[in-house]
């Protein structure tokens, strides 16, 4: 005991006097800031979990570039389809001389198929015969599917072209729209507060067999 004593007292008195103060002995406050710095300067040369943090980052930008690559591929997808229906429906009537309600039908039911395999019950379609009589043109007759109906010898909805508008002639009017829904409505809403995308096509031709279509 007296050596151990002695020992002590040779390292010097103020380190005993230390160790044997009361704040050593019951402040837990200097232990816990030590801890504290001890963890921030671990954290700050930690470099574990790096790469799980920049994905974290980046996954939602790279999801919103993967749906806009998806969705821009499918909306021009569906417009294609709509350009051509009105194509379709114009050069179907254009080769007719006469057009009954039977063989109308046919042919709506061959354009609608275009859409397929988007909901063809979705489409609002028109086929317009228009008079041109000078700088008049009236409906001479019409058949719709899902679209507008219009009463013969009405103003007609669409301005026909300088290059078709012939005095005395006949234009056939192919028209079609199919609203655009995309998955992502709710963002599609902040664009088009319809909340969906309009595609519209219309297409004109003039009878190939004759000036003439007659609706029987």
């Amino acid at each position: 005991m007296v050596k151990l004593a002695l020992k002590r007292l040779r390292t010097g008195p103020h380190r005993v006097l230390a160790c044997l103060s009361p704040p050593c002995a019951s402040n837990p406050l200097p232990r816990a800031l030590e801890r504290a710095v001890s963890i921030v300067r671990r954290f700050r040369h930690c470099q574990a979990g790096v790469s799980a943090v920049e994905f974290a980052l980046l996954l939602p930008l790279m999801l919103m570039l993967y749906a806009g690559c998806v969705e821009t591929t499918t909306a021009l997808s569906l417009d294609r389809k709509v350009s051509r229906c009105a194509s379709t429906i114009a050069d179907l009537v254009a080769e007719e001389t006469t057009i009954s309600s039977a063989e109308m039908s046919d042919i709506f039911d061959a354009t609608a198929a275009i859409l397929e395999p988007n909901n063809p019950a979705s489409a609002s379609i028109d086929l317009l015969v228009i008079q041109i009589s000078g700088s008049s043109q009236t409906i001479a007759w019409s058949a719709q599917r899902n679209g507008t109906t219009y009463a013969n010898g009405a103003a007609s909805p669409v301005e026909v072209p300088a290059s078709y508008a012939i005095d005395g002639s006949e234009v056939v009017v192919g028209r079609v729209s199919y609203p655009y829904r995309s998955p992502f409505n709710a963002l599609l809403t902040l664009l088009f507060p319809e909340g969906s995308l309009q595609l519209s096509h219309v297409f004109y031709l003039t009878p190939r067999q004759g000036g003439v279509i007659t609706w029987q």
